[in-house]
């Protein structure tokens, strides 16, 4: 005889008895309870035939002493079974059923006594202690966000003050007095330049004085000689003639030898030394730093051709430059605060002001060019790095806020919260919210809940799953 067949076909009897006859004579609230019951029973027995067969099984395949005695019993019941071996199986059939109902019992016991997930009313969610733990359950709290806006651009030279030094006149380069990456101060001597325009200018300066000199002189005696009436009216208005031309002619040669970029002290050891000199030497226009010098004693160079021998910065104050889409221009404007970041050095911000937004926007990109001005005192940024940049586009909003983990986006597109009643609360309710900006990991709240609510503070996602399987 199989005692797991036997068992099987009570069950079955069991719960064909139950559903037939005995749930109509109990009141439905216990019913309830007896019905989930009768099915764990009916649905967990099986489990407990198996460990049975396995049992046999090893008392089966056990040598010795065990062994045999299995064998025995097991023919015993294999032969003409007599009326009293009928009633040992009978005994033994209902012990094994009563020793099965009893574990499935104390195992249905065990799971309708722990703590569960289900679902409540209003469309609640009802979790276990464990459970509320893993979710942290705190207040809505109330925070600052500022209103800025983010993009990247780079750093870049303030062309303001950004100079390339080219030489006046044509020439050779003769001497090359800087380095690059030095500090200069304005008319400093940046390199020196051997022009024959330089000669020539000088020459005619000095011819022009030699030139004016004699007609002052000749104007001086015209002037007593017409005062004794030596010379005629006419000699007289000749020499002033003479004497204006000479001094024209001199006043044209000294301002173009001042485009040489020579000092007085220059031009008066010219004019003093009769010295004509071809090497004329380049100044510095302004104070900064050499950031470019392409200069080489005896290249050839001409004004405006590029590149410039030597280029002079302020590296001090520098640009922040960026495009921003055309859709977010009516956000930005002239004298905006800006925090900027690079990567060389993540932990500081630099700030600006917006002196400049751009009048059109890119055919291709469809950008709009923004600059601002950057204080560098410390001369860390480089121009051309990467950066990131904030704009505050406004005074900071006092708003109701959650942590980011608190939030969960829906498959429509809706933002929800779990809220519940107290921190030691098990039961949890499901609430859409308006969400607007996102700071340091916590999300601005516009609608569906206030500062002093209990929501889960991190792994909404897992409440929302919990819900969502158990629908």
């Amino acid at each position: 005889m199989n005692l797991s067949k036997i068992s099987c076909a009570l069950f079955n009897a069991l719960k064909s008895f139950y559903t037939k006859y005995l749930g109509k004579f109990i009141n439905p609230i216990y019913a309830k309870y007896l019905q989930k019951y009768v099915d764990y029973i009916y649905l967990n027995h099986l489990k407990y035939n198996k460990y049975f067969e396995e049992t046999v099984f090893l008392l089966k395949s056990a040598p010795g002493y065990i062994g045999g005695i299995y064998t025995k019993v097991a023919s015993a019941f294999k032969s003409k079974t007599s009326p009293k071996q009928r009633k040992w199986l009978a005994l033994a059939i209902i012990v094994w059923i009563c020793v099965k109902v009893g574990f499935a019992g104390f195992d249905y016991w065990n799971e309708v006594s722990q703590p569960k997930t289900e679902l409540g009313p209003n469309d609640s969610l009802i979790i276990t202690p464990e459970q509320v733990q893993q979710v942290t359950p705190g207040p809505v709290i109330e925070r600052d966000f500022s209103q800025d806006s983010s993009a990247v651009g780079i750093v870049d030279f303030n062309q303001d003050q950004t100079v390339p030094v080219f030489g006046p006149y044509q020439g050779r380069i003769g001497k090359v007095l800087v380095q690059a990456g030095e500090d200069v101060k304005v008319g400093q001597a940046l390199y020196t330049v051997l022009s024959p325009d330089l000669a020539q200018a000088a020459s005619t300066l000095v011819s022009s004085a030699g030139v004016l000199k004699m007609s002052n002189e000749t104007l001086k005696r015209a002037k007593s000689l017409y005062d004794t009436k030596a010379i005629s009216l006419k000699e007289l208005e000749q020499n002033i003639s003479d004497q204006q031309t000479a001094d024209a002619n001199y006043q044209a040669a000294l301002k173009t030898i001042v485009l040489f970029g020579l000092t007085d002290a220059q031009i008066k050891q010219i004019l003093a030394g009769r010295k004509i000199d071809n090497e004329t030497i380049v100044v510095s226009p302004v104070a900064g730093k050499v950031v470019a010098r392409n200069a080489a004693p005896g290249q050839l160079v001409q004004p405006g051709t590029a590149p410039a021998p030597v280029t002079v910065s302020d590296t001090t104050r520098l640009w922040m430059v960026a495009s921003v889409p055309e859709g977010e221009i009516a956000r930005y404007r002239v004298g905006q605060t800006l925090y900027v970041r690079v990567q060389a050095y993540p932990d500081k911000t630099y700030s600006g002001k917006v002196f400049f937004v751009g009048e059109s926007s890119d055919p291709v990109t469809h950008r709009i060019q923004l600059r601002a001005n950057l204080t560098d005192d410390n001369h860390e940024l480089r121009p051309q790095m990467i950066a990131d940049f904030n704009v505050v586009l406004g005074d900071p909003i006092l708003s109701p806020a959650v942590p980011a983990k608190a939030l969960v986006r829906e498959a429509d597109g809706t933002f929800v919260v779990w809220a519940t009643n107290s921190d030691k609360s098990t039961q949890y309710f499901k609430r859409v919210v308006k969400v607007g900006l996102m700071q340091a990991d916590y999300v601005q709240i516009l609608d569906g809940i206030k500062p002093g609510d209990i929501v889960a503070q991190s792994n909404a996602l897992f409440l929302s799953n919990l819900f969502i399987n158990l629908h």
